[in-house]
């Protein structure tokens, strides 16, 4: 996946190909720039950054703007339409386990959140993967980096995206999507509705444009 880094983090939802189709959400973390690309990701060994990524999803289910204000660098960046378009489809966010791999140029982390979307009325789970920067502030507290980024930062991203390990989540989290999907029609046809309308409210706002807004959609 080929990512233009243009002033801040990105989130980005990926469709794939046929019915395939899942969230990707790529906000600009895990060893230093020079190795990212080979680093382990560390499973959940931060409890504060499993934390803050848990806080993060509980906003994100009823767009709570004043969380956001105390997890995020810049909540301006907060996509509201859209994240209220998903908002009236997802039910909740589970089994959140986050893989991290450390900027330690930058005090910084990329971390990749695995995790299931529980859609209102359906039993089937949108298994998802997520990926944030995370940032310290000067008194040490965890937030979601959601600023203009410089170029030590967006190098060490860009590794990270290389890292084998990430691909091989993205490989294991698009496999058991397209497998519910497959499985169960109802929520394959909810899934795709929740996907049209999203596209639908990213069009509408003037900030969905790649790495210009919190989110994105990229095929």
């Amino acid at each position: 996946m080929k990512m233009q880094y243009k002033k801040l983090v990105i989130i980005i939802s990926v469709a794939t190909l046929l019915l395939g189709f899942f969230i990707l959400t790529l906000i600009p973390g895990g060893k230093s720039t020079n190795n990212a690309s080979d680093a382990e990701l560390l499973l959940n060994e931060n409890p504060e950054i499993n934390n803050l990524i848990a806080e993060y999803f509980t906003a994100k289910k009823t767009v709570d703007m004043e969380s956001f204000e105390s997890i995020v660098s810049d909540v301006t960046q907060i996509d509201k339409t859209k994240f209220s378009a998903m908002a009236a489809y997802v039910e909740d966010y589970r089994n959140i386990n986050c893989y991290v791999i450390e900027n330690a140029e930058k005090n910084g982390y990329r971390v990749y959140a695995k995790y299931d979307m529980k859609l209102k009325n359906i039993d089937t789970l949108a298994p998802s993967l997520t990926a944030f920067y995370v940032t310290t502030t000067s008194d040490g507290k965890y937030i979601i980096y959601l600023s203009a980024l410089d170029e030590v930062q967006e190098s060490f991203i860009e590794t990270a995206d290389e890292n084998e390990g990430f691909k091989e989540l993205v490989d294991e989290v698009q496999k058991s999507l397209d497998d519910a999907i497959a499985g169960d029609p109802t929520f394959r046809q909810l899934y795709q509705r929740m996907d049209r309308e999203i596209q639908s409210a990213s069009s509408g706002s003037a900030v969905e444009v790649e790495n210009d807004s919190e989110e994105t959609e990229q095929q």
